[in-house]
């Protein structure tokens, strides 16, 4: 079932014949990982689509030789052409922006010199959030720390879900948090600040000393500049993903010539 689904999904491409890629270079606890989105035009459905295309291990070293060995692989066992590829969006990373010898330098060599390349510059807020002030990032740093003590227990999710159903609470739980998630963190700060009450109790229940983060006034205010923040930044993303985008709009230019 998954190589029929995956057939149909390639041809779907095929017959778009033009597509721009968004590339992805991360790390996990164990492998570096390579993430690759495709927008494509549907013409069963008349629309553009965004999909996964591949997310494949890198074997061993993230060189953009390596990143484009897989990369390319994939594009020919498929049948897929490199000509038809007119845009490419990748993140800050040397091995993928190198003006000399950068994956995107690379897929231009074989997809020709008019492939547009633009630079998500998102990466560069991900960077910034990075840097804050110590007090703003202790507090932070304890706001995971009790998300994870009680997402990490299967007993003491449990426990919170029964007591936010007592007190009547909108939501019945936190969400997790996870540091490649990052640009959910406006999200996972802002469960946690709807609950404070709840969470307050239950750690209280449980003589935990990181009540004190949802005790005090001064911690509590950060938190609501915290979710301020990352909130923007999150929104900012989704923005990112309209078809209002610079590739996208020549995308569009492109289709309109052609017609």
């Amino acid at each position: 079932m998954a190589e029929d689904t995956e057939m149909q999904f390639i041809e779907k491409i095929k017959k778009s014949k033009l597509f721009v890629l968004h590339l992805d270079e991360f790390t996990d606890i164990q492998n570096s990982i390579l993430l690759t989105y495709i927008r494509y035009i549907d013409h069963d459905e008349s629309d553009v689509k965004e999909d996964i295309l591949i997310v494949s291990e890198l074997p061993m070293h993230t060189t953009s030789s390596e990143v484009f060995k897989v990369l390319n692989g994939f594009v020919e066992e498929r049948g897929l052409k490199w000509k038809n590829c007119i845009g490419v969006c990748a993140d800050g990373a040397a091995c993928l922006t190198g003006r000399n010898s950068g994956l995107v330098t690379k897929i231009k060599d074989m997809a020709g010199s008019n492939l547009l390349s633009a630079l998500c510059y998102i990466h560069r807020q991900n960077l910034a959030s990075k840097k804050m002030a110590p007090e703003r990032n202790e507090v932070l740093s304890h706001c995971v720390k009790i998300i994870n003590y009680i997402k990490n227990s299967v007993l003491n999710t449990r426990l919170l879900k029964a007591l936010c159903n007592e007190m009547g609470s909108d939501h019945q739980n936190l969400l997790f948090h996870l540091e490649v998630c990052w640009l959910s963190c406006g999200e996972i700060l802002k469960r946690l600040h709807e609950l404070r009450k709840e969470v307050e109790l239950f750690l209280i229940d449980k003589k935990n000393d990181l009540s004190h983060y949802v005790q005090h006034k001064k911690c509590v205010a950060r938190l609501a500049y915290l979710i301020d923040i990352f909130s923007y930044i999150n929104e900012l993303n989704l923005k990112l993903q309209s078809p209002d985008t610079t590739i996208f709009n020549a995308w569009n230019k492109i289709e309109s010539f052609k017609k």
